[in-house]
């Protein structure tokens, strides 16, 4: 169909409705006319009026309004390289993924919202664009953001008097992406406009995958009914075991250029924790300076260094940290010990597991991974860290 048909057919029938529809912008297309309408008042008329009187075009003519027609240059935000294909799947993620799958594929039907926690660097956010970008080539509109900057648009448009258009813009597509959510903790202006663009969307079945670092009832700061909707969908959590770890490295190894030597191998799988970001920082360091051959035994002395250290700071002995205890101050003795040993000597999770007589790395790699997270959580924690760290270097250069 032609616009000069489509204008030609109106005026023959209706000569008042076809000054009202010069005020449309036409597009042609191979297969129907595309009606631009100045406002979504215009569009509502102009779907009624052609339902009522245009019957006999009804499929080849469209009706968008100016705003939906905008939304349709609005950048997804998906970085391509991401995809279901280059994700490493192993029995800690193997559930996460087929759900994800899933969630590409039929978008708003099965699992909405989704809600994907777990500590970082371990593929959330690789999922995340992989649902896009699977979605997208099936012909669905999709926005990924990261909180951040969702929050940072929002102030934009709101200083800008457009907040409509903000709203309009993220309820308009077909699924929404949101990462790092635990940062909307305290953004209360930014939790308002979620939670209406979350019902706006969720009441015409449009898939909303939300990532965080924490399980939502384990985050602060935020609304108890924004909390409400993200656990009223499917809330999954997402791991690393050894063996997907072995297969990362190896697919690492290879995506750098690196030979799948077992003696590489090994060592990357010791001095790295379930964290792809460290894994991957690791191998490009690898690849500059090569494995550097340590003495076990200085290393043996150095840890000794550290224990003696931190059982002094804790008004500790040395054999008290290394032994097993209930009590709470010893625990965390224990586990700032470990954490100084990697940060400060970058000594293996296994070599520190092995001095504090544990039987596997895993030890060491949560008793670091829980001094990270008070790191992130205690202010006060941090700089007594810091304090420690910096007393501690200056100790071993004398």
């Amino acid at each position: 169909m032609e616009r000069q048909d489509f204008l030609v057919f109106i005026e023959q029938t209706d000569k008042f409705a076809v000054g009202i529809f010069r005020q449309f912008r036409i597009e042609e297309r191979s297969d129907k006319v595309i009606l631009i309408a100045p406002t979504e008042a215009y569009k509502k008329w102009a779907v009624e009026y052609i339902k009522s009187r245009v019957f006999n075009y009804g499929k080849s003519i469209e009706v968008r309004s100016a705003e939906e027609k905008e939304r349709e240059n609005y950048p997804s935000n998906l970085i391509e390289r991401y995809n279901f294909d280059n994700f490493v799947v192993g029995k800690a993620n193997e559930l996460v993924y087929k759900v994800c799958t899933e969630v590409g594929r039929y978008p708003g039907t099965s699992f909405n919202p989704l809600f994907i926690y777990g500590n970082v660097g371990l593929g959330k956010t690789h999922l995340l664009h992989a649902i896009g970008n699977m979605a997208k080539a099936h012909g669905y509109k999709v926005i990924y953001s990261p909180i951040s900057d969702f929050s940072d648009e929002m102030i934009a448009y709101l200083k800008n008097g457009q907040i409509e258009a903000f709203r309009g813009k993220y309820s308009s597509v077909d699924i929404l992406l949101l990462d790092d959510v635990q940062f909307l903790s305290g953004k209360e202006r930014t939790q308002i406009e979620l939670f209406r663009i979350f019902e706006n969307m969720y009441s015409k079945d449009k898939q909303i995958v939300l990532v965080s670092d924490r399980h939502p009832k384990d985050l602060k700061d935020i609304s108890d009914r924004l909390i409400s909707r993200f656990e009223g969908g499917l809330v999954i959590e997402i791991g690393l075991d050894d063996e997907t770890k072995l297969s990362i490295i190896k697919q690492k190894l290879i995506l750098y250029g690196m030979p799948l030597d077992d003696k590489v191998i090994r060592y990357i799988f010791e001095n790295t924790g379930y964290n792809v970001r460290e894994i991957e920082g690791a191998i490009r360091t690898l690849k500059v300076v090569g494995i550097k051959e340590n003495q076990k035994e200085e290393k043996g002395k150095d840890i000794r260094f550290v224990v003696e250290f931190t059982a002094k700071h804790f008004k500790l002995r040395p054999e008290d940290i290394k032994k097993e205890s209930k009590e709470r101050r010893i625990i965390n003795a224990r586990q700032i010990a470990m954490y100084l040993c990697k940060v400060v000597l970058g000594v293996s999770y296994v070599e520190i597991s092995r001095y504090f007589g544990k039987r596997d790395h895993t030890s060491a790699i949560y008793s670091v991974k829980k001094v990270e997270e008070k790191i992130k959580e205690d202010r006060k924690f941090r700089y007594m860290l810091t304090f420690l760290e910096r007393q501690l270097r200056k100790e071993m250069e004398t």
